[in-house]
């Protein structure tokens, strides 16, 4: 028996806005096509915050809510803490497990095991490199910068997903990586000065080829420029834009996606300077 999933990711910048009524993320929910998974990156709530994490929680009736949010109080502490987080919305009916890490202390990247489909889903907010220090919590100080982080966190997740290939799990990994992976991807230019041009080299070399993952939307649209990232400062009508979320698909799931795109219209990301993303599969039960 096949069943067809539909996923879509997109850095909503703010749930908080979205969960003042119970209809508001209902309502975006459906505008996005009623994906049976839904990954939201940057949702800026605070552990803390038990009224807010309890509507998130239950603001897709339904559907499970699993997440891991900023609990760093050296890095993430800007905005008083409401920074960086993710949440993935799942069917009830897929039974989902949910795996976070503890090193991740930014909230940055939440997992979703579906034993029925043998997929893991991860939803990810990748580190947006700057030169800012950035605090060692293993050292215990100040070391290094946002930069050399930024290429941490990804080596760090790669060994985790090797680990769930090792149990026979497919990948399916979804998010804003804050990366862009080549020219056809950037516009007006692809940062090519250093450290931006080893990041891009170890993420498309040790990540992407070391895991044996597809860019889902590239395998399908090997030509077509579409961003989902565009700059709010950008004078005039010239265009600036990335783009810096994809789905990343262990190279076995690939062969069952039905459809891929991006939803560049202004209507589909209210509130964002990001546009969501989709792809579709169908997939055996196991």
């Amino acid at each position: 028996m096949a069943v067809a999933l539909r996923l879509v990711s997109w850095n909503i910048e703010n749930l908080g806005p979205w969960l003042e009524d119970a209809t508001g993320l209902v309502e975006q929910h459906a505008r996005l096509g009623t994906p049976d998974v839904l990954c939201l990156q940057e949702v800026r709530i605070r552990p803390q915050d038990a009224g807010l994490v309890d509507r998130m929680r239950h603001a897709l009736p339904g559907y499970t809510c699993q997440f891991a949010l900023n609990r760093d109080p050296n890095n993430g502490a800007f905005r008083g803490g409401r920074a960086y987080g993710v949440a993935t919305y799942v069917r009830e009916d897929l039974a989902p497990v949910a795996l976070t890490f503890d090193w991740d202390r930014e909230g940055r990247a939440c997992i979703s095991h579906l034993p029925a489909l043998n997929i893991a889903i991860g939803n990810v907010y990748a580190v947006n490199g700057t030169p800012r220090p950035h605090f060692d919590h293993e050292r215990g100080a100040v070391h290094g910068d946002r930069h050399a982080f930024k290429q941490a966190f990804i080596a760090r997740l790669g060994e985790e997903c090797s680990v769930l290939q090792a149990h026979g799990l497919r990948l399916l990994l979804a998010g804003d990586w804050n990366v862009s992976r080549t020219r056809l991807d950037t516009t007006p230019r692809l940062r090519t000065e250093e450290p931006h041009a080893t990041a891009r080299r170890r993420f498309n070399e040790e990540f992407i080829e070391g895991l044996d993952l597809v860019d889902l939307f590239r395998d399908r649209h090997p030509q077509t420029r579409a961003y989902t990232w565009f700059n709010r400062r950008a004078r005039g009508d010239r265009l600036d834009a990335a783009r810096v979320d994809f789905v990343l698909a262990s190279r076995a799931l690939a062969e069952y996606m039905t459809a891929t795109g991006i939803d560049e219209t202004e209507a589909a990301r209210p509130g964002s300077d990001h546009a969501p993303l989709w792809v579709e599969l169908r997939l055996a039960l196991v």
